[in-house]
């Protein structure tokens, strides 16, 4: 029947004051998610992150014939097919189904 405050202990874990800019892989393709949630994608084409990672960095992995798999830092976020984005011509979401 002790109250919070007579067992509470202050963390031993310090906390950075600054988060470390991630490094990835030299494989991946990194990107800057813009104000709307979306990377640009070969210059023209828009593909739709998340815009819970706006301002953040993202980056994308090529699986092959236009399969990308996109993570934020070691986080996999789904995939996005760069075939579809041509063919559309206008803003594609990710997915977490392989296409």
């Amino acid at each position: 029947m002790k109250t919070p405050a007579s067992i509470h202990r202050l963390s031993t874990i310090p906390f950075p004051e600054r988060i470390r800019k991630y490094e990835y892989p030299e494989n991946m393709k990194v990107m800057n998610v813009t104000m709307n949630g979306s990377v640009r994608w070969k210059s023209y084409y828009w593909v739709y992150i998340t815009r819970g990672l706006i301002g953040k960095q993202v980056a994308a992995e090529e699986l092959g014939n236009g399969i990308w798999r996109v993570f934020y830092r070691n986080v996999f976020l789904g995939y996005f097919n760069e075939k579809d984005i041509r063919s559309k011509e206008k803003t594609t979401r990710l997915s977490t189904n392989l296409v």
